[in-house]
């Protein structure tokens, strides 16, 4: 039994691993399709409608999963956090970082991705875990499957993590260059040599 928990879980790190960029790439285009289909003030910029303010309160446990696995590894690698609150933009809760004092560009990606990567995994075992240990169970199967699915709506990079990352760059523009072609190809080769997902 515990071979095969072990087994599973391996199987869940590299199937996180091959659809992390279609994971990013499909939140990322649902969230800007919904932004941009809301209301636009004068000098302020896209505000949220109330679509995406809807399914910010009904990913709420999601998001507050998600918010966790951010704020746990901002503390693993040494990130300042500026605030934890709500994005005008967006309507969700977010960790927002210290823009004033950006990490070193490689740790900015190591974060991100790391966080993009455990999210997945975190969201597909609450999907696989509790329907294959706890089929007896369904409505705790139930929720772990709502809750896996409002980190699956909360993975994806945000235009402050951008920010940060321009800053980041802007402080150190040489090393930080070369640290974010050097870790970029990194990740081309784990996708590609390790595990597949683009050859």
């Amino acid at each position: 039994m515990q071979s095969d928990v072990l087994t599973l879980g391996l199987l869940t790190v590299v199937f996180s691993i091959q659809c992390a960029p279609f994971v990013v790439i499909g939140v990322g285009t649902l969230k800007g399709i919904l932004l941009l289909t809301g209301q636009k003030r004068e000098f302020e910029g896209w505000t949220r409608n109330s679509l995406l303010s809807f399914l910010s309160i009904i990913f709420l446990p999601g998001t507050l999963v998600y918010i966790a696995i951010r704020y746990v590894l901002c503390k693993i690698l040494g990130i300042d956090v500026a605030d934890i609150a709500g994005s005008a933009a967006y309507g969700e809760l977010n960790i927002f970082l210290r823009i004033d004092k950006p990490p070193r560009v490689a740790v900015l990606l190591v974060f991100l991705y790391s966080t993009i990567i455990l999210s997945i995994f975190v969201a597909i075992s609450m999907i696989v875990f509790p329907a294959t240990l706890l089929v007896s169970n369904p409505p705790i199967v139930l929720v772990c499957w709502y809750v896996a699915l409002g980190v699956f709506f909360n993975t994806s990079v945000r235009s402050g993590d951008l920010s940060v990352l321009l800053a980041s760059l802007k402080k150190r523009p040489r090393s930080g260059a070369i640290e974010l072609v050097t870790v970029l190809v990194m990740i081309v080769i784990l996708h590609t040599q390790l595990v597949g997902v683009i050859s």
